[in-house]
C-alpha cells in the first residue's frame, strides 16, 4: 500500500449518468412531461431536482401533487420509448472488472425505483456486479439524505474514508458529502453549485475521466 494512501474498499456509483448514458432521455423526457402544466425547465433545474424515484422527481418538477399522474405516465412512456437506445459509458464494464479482479467491493446507490433497476441491470448483464445496492423506492428519505449511502457502507462495516461514491447530480453529491465518503463528481460540462465544490475529492468532465481516476485511487492504495 502506498504511504499516506487510505486503502480502498469498496466503490459506489450512481446508476443514470454515471455508469449508463440515460441523462439526455430523464432530461428531456423530465422536460417535456411537466411542460404542459409549467414553464419548460431548463436542465440545470431538472438537473437540480433529481434524486428519489420518479414520482417525486417529478412532483418537484411539478411543485407540488397537481397533474402528477399525467406528468409521470408522460415521463415514463418517454423513457420506455428511448429504452432501446441506452448504453453504458465507455469503460464502465472495463473499471467493474477491474474492480472486481481486485477484490474491491462494488454498491449501487440509485434514485431510480428498484423494478426498473433491476430491468436495466439485467439488459447490461450487470445482475450480479452490485452488492448491495439501494434504490429509490427502498428507503423512505432519498437523495441527498445520505441513509441509502451509509446503509451500503455500513453493510461493508467499512470507515467512509475507505469507500468511493462516484455521481453526477447534486443530489449524489450532497449525499456523499453528508455521509463523509471520498466522492467523485462527474459534471458532464454543467456548473456544480459551488458549496459542493470544496467537499469533492475530483472532478471529472465525463464518466470515462472518473473512471480512470477511480483505478488510480484504487492501484495508489495497493
Amino acid at each position: 500500500m502506498s504511504r499516506g494512501t487510505p486503502q480502498v474498499g469498496g466503490v459506489v456509483f450512481d446508476l443514470d449518468g454515471t455508469l449508463v448514458d440515460t441523462m439526455p432521455f430523464v432530461i428531456e423526457g423530465l422536460a417535456t412531461a411537466v411542460t404542459p402544466y409549467r414553464r419548460r425547465p431548463a436542465p440545470e433545474e431538472v438537473m437540480s431536482n433529481l434524486g428519489g424515484p420518479s414520482d417525486v422527481c417529478v412532483r418537484r418538477l411539478l411543485g407540488g401533487p397537481r397533474h402528477l399522474a399525467a406528468a409521470l405516465a408522460a415521463y415514463l412512456e418517454f423513457l420506455r420509448q428511448h429504452d432501446h437506445a441506452v448504453q453504458p459509458f465507455r469503460g464502465a464494464r472495463t473499471l467493474l472488472k477491474f474492480l472486481q479482479s481486485e477484490s474491491v467491493r462494488i454498491g449501487l446507490w440509485t434514485g431510480r425505483e428498484r423494478g426498473s433497476t433491476l430491468e436495466r441491470l439485467r439488459a447490461l448483464s450487470w445482475e450480479q456486479v452490485f452488492d448491495p445496492m439501494v434504490c429509490g423506492d427502498d428507503l423512505l428519505s432519498h437523495k441527498p439524505d445520505p441513509e441509502g449511502l451509509l446503509k451500503i457502507v455500513r453493510s461493508w462495516q467499512l470507515a467512509p474514508a475507505q469507500v468511493i461514491f462516484v455521481g453526477d447530480s447534486d443530489q449524489d453529491l450532497a449525499g456523499g458529502r453528508a455521509a463523509g465518503v471520498l466522492t467523485v463528481a462527474i459534471d458532464h460540462g454543467r456548473r456544480i453549485a459551488s458549496g459542493l465544490l470544496c467537499h469533492l475529492l475530483a472532478v471529472a468532465p465525463n464518466p470515462p475521466a472518473a473512471y480512470a481516476w477511480v483505478r488510480r485511487r484504487v492501484q495508489a492504495g495497493r
